[in-house]
């Protein structure tokens, strides 16, 4: 199961053209959310919203947009947030760093994500996601060790090769997929 997450990039935003979007993702058949957009979910019909994980601001989108909506957090690196979140009842907790490419210095945060699926995995019925995937290596990595859903990062749609990449990161998760 696929979904599209319509990203946010901290500027307003027509909300015609995203209707439209909304309206082309739902008619194929797959579930269209908006990043960090409460109200405009809402407004717009779209299936729901990722946010970032904060417990008062997950209460909030439950509240506005119901139990039928999907919501899910990104909880970067964070387990206890992610623990607490996954409690009061998100659809779904995203593991991974919410900037691609950055990492604190001497960590390596693929590493770090990759601990926390698998611990994820083994303990929660929660799904999880692996946020910010540059390549096929580190997707196929990741859906083996529990991934549910993998988001690459927003820097491979600037590539132009985009459609290739993602196309050799759905095959590498399907390898994983159909050996298990």
């Amino acid at each position: 199961m696929a979904c599209v997450l319509l990203c946010d990039n901290g500027e307003a935003t027509e909300e015609v053209p995203v209707d439209r979007l909304i309206d082309l993702v739902q008619g194929s058949g797959v579930a269209c959310l908006l990043e960090n957009r409460i109200e405009q979910t809402e407004r717009l019909g779209a299936d729901g919203v990722h946010i970032a994980a904060n417990r008062d601001l997950y209460a909030q989108a439950r509240r506005l947009l119901g139990e039928s909506a999907n919501i899910g957090v990104g909880c970067g690196l964070d387990r206890h947030e992610a623990m607490q979140l996954a409690e009061a009842g998100t659809d779904y907790v995203a593991f991974g760093s919410e900037t691609p490419n950055i990492e604190p210095p001497n960590i390596d945060g693929i590493d770090q994500c990759a601990e926390l699926i698998a611990w994820w995995s083994e303990i929660f019925v929660v799904p999880c996601v692996a946020w910010n995937i540059d390549n096929p290596a580190q997707a196929e990595r990741l859906a083996e060790l529990g991934a549910d859903f993998v988001a690459p990062s927003r820097l491979i749609w600037q590539d132009e090769n985009a459609a290739t990449i993602i196309a050799e990161i759905d095959s590498a998760i399907g390898r994983v997929r159909s050996s298990a």
